[in-house]
């Protein structure tokens, strides 16, 4: 190539560049760079297409864009450019309910050779507040929690002929059935007493952290998991994601259950929600007939929409919050949770909530989802069957705008006769997929987490 043609043919490609980059760089907008697990560009891996979504003002899915994604020569092409518009309409859903964060959704499917990869969702977090420069999120998928798919069983599912569809086929999750719950007591500290003493207890929620948190949105995706009446973590897939409001919370209170009660728990009120959701693949003929069949792909969402406030002081907004004594109407199924380390309890001395933590986190970073409160068992009462027995299994995490301190903490304590007791938190019985955030960006760890928080007091 001659000196000449070669300066042009670099400028093309240096203007192709800048034009790339200011078409996925929208002012106010953001940029999601899309990696595989091993930091590559997903568009390696095949043909990617995207929805990206949030809640609206009633908690239900809002699609903000949709589209696809191509690896291109000299370019890699794995990057989302969202625009300030759709990102606008998030962050005024935010504001309108109270939330200091936007939550931000995003669906990824890859096709490759015919097959069609699946993969959980991720999320990130935007302020709620206008902004002129761009946000730039790193978001990796891993390929090996892929649902896989042909593209042929699909059609022939759907009765489609076997030249099938000329033009490429995209993909879509509908809402099938949701509902939500206001005004709920959410149990957030358990105390199942099994010895002849009082136990004290007591939950603080968000008043020692000083910074706005908020509760997760956990998703358990699978094959027709509606189907299923047991939990099995070999074929449903449990993630926690991004938080669905966040503001300065504060609730919590106290509880003494006497050696004659057995059970007691601390609570505070809210919205609950579940979404079920169907995976379908869509095609448009040369006539531009639209056909969507369903792939067999199901996913179901739990999380709290927003907290019942009793009043504002300062910028802290206070949670309704109690205490009951007798058990909780709504149980986490006992064969899917185990006990952690058990801590000694002597006469008036704390055991702190921390410790629990402690123990059952030993060794990860499953601090940034907090405790899990059962919120899966609590929309699987209040659903009336419409839910799979299963889904009592799920629970929703609490965390804290930088995600490295305990949103809730607190203590039990052994008020007597009996001089010495011992203390044990429930943890699940499967591990869950949680965000771990760091300095560097967020990466994901399988946890076993704290249920309740559920304090089980035995002897010895």
């Amino acid at each position: 190539m001659k000196r000449g043609k070669l300066a042009v043919f670099l400028l093309g490609l240096m203007v192709a560049g800048v034009l790339g980059y200011a078409r996925v760089t929208p002012i106010g907008g953001a940029r999601v760079v899309l990696l595989d697990e091993t930091g590559n560009a997903l568009t390696g891996q095949g043909k990617v297409y995207y929805t990206v979504w949030t809640f609206d003002e009633r908690g239900s899915i809002k699609v903000l864009e949709k589209g696809s994604l191509e690896k291109r020569l000299f370019f890699s092409g794995n990057t989302i450019g969202i625009t300030s518009n759709a990102l606008n309409e998030a962050k005024m859903i935010a504001r309108k309910i109270g939330s200091k964060t936007a939550f931000i959704g995003v669906d990824v499917w890859i096709v490759k050779n015919g097959v069609v990869y699946t993969l959980p969702p991720d999320s990130f977090e935007v302020t709620a507040q206008q902004e002129t420069l761009p946000k730039t999120v790193k978001l990796k998928f891993n390929l090996k929690e892929a649902k896989k798919t042909t593209t042929a069983e699909i059609e022939k599912k759907a009765g489609v002929q076997p030249q099938g569809y000329l033009n490429p086929p995209w993909f879509e999750w509908r809402t099938v059935r949701e509902q939500r719950f206001q005004n709920v007591k959410i149990p957030v500290l358990i105390i199942h007493n099994n010895v002849w003493s009082e136990v004290f207890g007591t939950a603080d929620i968000g008043i020692t952290v000083q910074k706005y948190w908020g509760p997760d949105v956990t998703v358990a995706m699978g094959d027709e998991i509606s189907e299923k009446v047991e939990f099995d973590p070999s074929s449903i897939t449990v993630k926690v994601l991004g938080r669905s409001i966040t503001n300065y919370f504060a609730g919590g209170d106290d509880i003494t259950v006497p050696k004659e009660d057995f059970w007691g728990y601390v609570w505070i009120k809210g919205t609950v929600h579940y979404i079920y959701q169907k995976e379908y693949m869509c095609e448009r003929n040369s006539l531009g007939q639209v056909t969507c069949s369903p792939t067999g792909n199901e996913r179901y969402f739990a999380k709290i929409d927003n907290f019942a406030i009793t009043g504002t002081y300062g910028n802290v907004k206070n949670i309704a919050s109690g205490a009951t004594l007798g058990k909780p109407p709504y149980n986490f199924p006992s064969e899917w949770m185990k006990k952690s380390g058990g801590i000694s309890g002597t006469l008036n001395k704390p055991v702190y909530i921390a410790d629990f933590y402690g123990k059952i986190y030993a060794g990860s970073d499953g601090h940034s989802f907090d405790v899990g409160v059962p919120i899966g068992a609590i929309l699987e009462v209040l659903s009336g069957g419409n839910l799979p027995p299963w889904f009592a299994t799920i629970t929703v995490g609490f965390s804290v705008s930088d995600y490295s301190s305990y949103v809730m903490l607190g203590h039990v304590k052994n008020k007597g006769p009996s001089n010495s007791v011992t203390f044990h938190a429930m943890e699940s019985n499967y591990t869950v997929e949680i965000p771990v955030h760091h300095w560097y960006g967020t990466t994901y760890e399988k946890v076993n987490v704290p249920i309740g928080l559920y304090v089980e007091v035995n002897y010895g």
